[in-house]
């Protein structure tokens, strides 16, 4: 029997924050005048401070992409892309889906896929459309990998392509852009782009500088302490560690199958291992994924002019250097796609909307099922969340599946509080133990999930018994 109730809408962001739910955008600091800055926990995940009882909290609320005083990214999407001849419930309303890459040299071999992200950025910025680019760089300060910075060339644009799995907020990068008065693209995740629209509605002039937004299609995100952790187990320990790849390509490899690179401080040499070899590597497994990514409903970007993806997908994932899904949603991200085609600049080809669903099957799984089914837990214990589109349910969820979403939540703790023993120890040798262990039990349920044993719908599971 599904016990769960709707909770009470909140207009504050305290809640948020109190309940580990902030996902460390940035957002609410752009526009608070101090009153709410940024600070990073001692797992490495950037987190907001309220520094006063004043209005700003309130403001806050209103900017949140987790808080109950923000509009959702349907209300986002229809006013932004309503004239959008498509619509779906994983993409939110769009013009066209495509799969491809880069054809030009140099965009695809230094990017994580297809190279599109970074030529989209610089392409924009060569026609003059915007003035510059607020996205991750990598950093050289102390005990930080990676910070949003302003790129005002097509050279700078290019020194930040990659993907970063890593906290970072761009609260000083924005009010930078705001400040200058420049025309800009902003590149986040989908909840960082819906923060950023929020901004957009409370402050007219952000509104008309930000001319783009470009979002990455998201699995979660992760506390430094994945980065740490990696590292570490490639012979890099946190406190030497300076500079890290996560998607260092392989050839004559899958492009699933790619490698992991440290650097240590003093080096000019960065170590590389094949990310298969790393324990609490596995994406589905929650290995110091934020808190916040458990209440996301939104894969695709939906607030995002144009959002780009893996394409993880059987007829293009054999690629070593990587292939690109886009989902384009404004006129003028479509113009400029279809230029850069026109040109031979971009080798694309139309991809169905369902084939760019199915490149992201599992993240949509755990966003719309794993979240319904951890709403309805929240529920039952009176914990409070923020509302979702997606409702709370578990009747219809089957036992293995809920098994699994609990086991996530096990695992995002764990991995978080063994690295910190382990930093106290001095050895990675725990961690590396314990994940090896949650990853077995993953490997378990899947093994027992292909046997169909147990995962019939209607068989009630003991974890459900109050």
């Amino acid at each position: 029997m599904n016990t769960s109730r709707t909770p009470p809408r909140q207009t504050s962001i305290k809640p948020v924050i109190a309940n580990d739910i902030c996902v460390g955008c940035g957002a609410c600091a752009v526009l608070s005048n101090g009153q709410i800055s940024m600070t990073r926990t001692a797992d490495g995940a950037c987190v907001a401070k309220v520094n006063t009882d004043g209005d700003a909290v309130v403001d806050g609320a209103a900017i949140c992409p987790f808080s109950d005083g923000a509009p959702d990214e349907d209300a986002h999407g229809a006013h932004l892309f309503g004239d959008a001849p498509h619509h779906d419930g994983a993409l939110g309303r769009f013009r066209a889906t495509f799969a491809g890459y880069c054809s030009e040299a140099g965009w695809r071999d230094n990017g994580s896929s297809g190279g599109l992200t970074s030529w989209f950025l610089a392409q924009a910025l060569a026609e003059g459309l915007i003035d510059a680019v607020v996205h991750v760089h990598p950093s050289s300060a102390y005990g930080e990998l990676f910070r949003y910075r302003v790129s005002r060339s097509v050279q700078q644009v290019q020194s930040g392509a990659k993907t970063r799995y890593y906290s970072v907020h761009f609260a000083d990068a924005l009010a930078e852009v705001r400040d200058s008065g420049e025309r800009f693209a902003l590149v986040g995740v989908p909840c960082f782009i819906k923060a950023a629209r929020n901004l957009a509605m409370a402050d007219k002039r952000l509104n008309e500088q930000m001319v783009l937004a470009v979002s990455l299609v998201c699995g979660h995100m992760k506390s430094a302490g994945f980065a740490q952790s990696l590292a570490w187990q490639a012979g890099v320990p946190p406190d030497q560690l300076v500079a890290a790849d996560f998607r260092v390509k392989q050839q004559e490899k899958a492009a699933s199958q790619y490698g992991f690179g440290a650097r240590s401080r003093g080096s000019e040499t960065m170590i590389v291992v094949p990310m298969a070899n790393l324990a609490g590597r596995r994406w589905d497994g929650g290995y110091h994924r934020l808190k916040a990514c458990d209440y996301c409903d939104d894969v695709f970007g939906e607030t995002a002019d144009i959002s780009f993806g893996d394409a993880w997908l059987p007829e293009f994932s054999k690629d070593p250097l990587g292939t690109n899904i886009l989902v384009v949603r404004s006129e003028l991200a479509l113009q400029l796609i279809e230029r850069g085609r026109q040109r031979e600049a971009l080798s694309l080809v139309d991809l169905a909307p369902e084939r760019a669903v199915a490149s992201q099957a599992g993240g949509l799984r755990d966003r719309r099922e794993g979240l319904s089914y951890r709403l309805f837990l929240d529920d039952r214990t009176d914990q409070w969340r923020p509302g979702k589109r997606v409702q709370a349910r578990s009747a219809d969820i089957r036992f293995l599946r809920k098994l699994n979403y609990r086991l996530r939540r096990i695992v995002r703790h764990r991995s978080r509080k063994n690295l910190r023993l382990c930093k106290r120890l001095h050895t990675v040798l725990p961690y590396r133990l314990e994940m090896t262990f949650w990853h077995a039990c993953f490997r378990l349920l899947e093994v027992i999930g292909k046997k169909g044993a147990w995962a019939k719908k209607g068989a009630r599971p003991p974890l459900d018994n109050p």
